[in-house]
Order: C-alpha cells, then structure tokens, then sequence
C-alpha cells in the first residue's frame, strides 16, 4: 500500500552541477535555481546547496513527491526535520506547491509560475500515487465558464483552480 519512490525503474534521477544546464520541461536547471535564489533573497533566505539538491530531486522526478520519495533518494544527507524546514520555506516563497495527498503525506512539485505547466492531478486513494494530468482546451474551458458563474455568485475574484481526481491506479486494480 505504499506510494512508490523516486528510485522506481520507470523515474530518471538527474545529477544538476554548476556547469550542467537540464532541460525540466521549460525551464532549465539554472533558470530554476537562479528563480529559486532570486525568490529566497526577498525574504532573506540563501539558496543552499541543500535545497538545490531538494530542487532538482523535486523537479527530475516529473510528478509530485512526498517528503518519504525524497528521504529514499539520501537527499544530500538531509535529516527528515531538515527536509520539511526547506520544503515549507521552498513552498511559502512560491518554488514549490503542495499537492493534497491521502493519508499523512502530501507532495510537492514545482510551483506553476516556475514550470509554467498548468496541470491536474489524478490520486490513488488505494496506494496514493498521483499523476499529473495534462490540461485540455475543452475542460479548461468549462472550468473557466463555471467559475465565472460561481464567482459571480457568491462575490469571488476567481484567480485559479485546480482539478483532483480521485480513483484506483492500474497497479492496485
């Protein structure tokens, strides 16, 4: 019933150095730390090698990632207290954002600002794997209208949404 880990067969696990530039999707390993820098400077925090490390964990693993997926990488050594300090901080400064998940663990992937990949997200409420779901025209669309007529509503300035689909995976079948 466990989640499966950033080491699984099917994950591509990417070593960032200073001299190394990665695509991640589309944005590359220097755009995100130097975004990630600039977004810690504002509140006085540095970008540490640890949470480069976090960051390119995070970003290489192209889907949301409990802090259990991070621990199982031996995430430059960091302590589970010291993974969740940085991964609040890397959240509350917009890097990254949390993802709802089931049971006690939720995740985190790169913020969309940063990504500029707008998605859902599909869980399984069995194993608790999610997968990002890519948009489409048509469902943005009807989002789009039905938020407009809620927002009207109830007075709301609607400024996003997110979509969570709920069901069981393949592998828990």
């Amino acid at each position: 019933m466990g989640g499966r880990g950033l080491a699984a067969p099917d994950t591509v696990t990417v070593m960032v150095t200073k001299a190394t530039v990665v695509p991640i999707g589309s944005i590359v390993a220097d755009e995100l730390h130097a975004a990630a820098e600039r977004r810690l400077a504002k509140v006085g925090q540095r970008h540490t090698r640890q949470r480069r490390a976090i960051l390119d964990l995070v970003a290489a693993a192209g889907r949301p990632v409990t802090v259990p997926d991070l621990l199982a990488t031996d995430a430059d050594g960091l302590s589970q207290s010291s993974l969740y300090r940085n991964l609040l901080v890397l959240e509350e400064v917009g890097v990254l954002q949390r993802v709802a998940g089931i049971g006690n663990h939720d995740r985190f992937e790169l913020d969309e600002s940063l990504s500029g990949d707008h998605h859902h997200h599909l869980t399984c409420t069995s194993c608790g794997l999610v997968v990002d779901v890519p948009t489409d025209r048509g469902v943005e669309r009807a989002v789009a209208a039905e938020a407009a007529k809620v927002s009207d509503l109830f007075g709301f300035v609607v400024t996003g949404h997110s979509v969570d689909l709920y069901g069981t995976c393949a592998d828990c079948l």
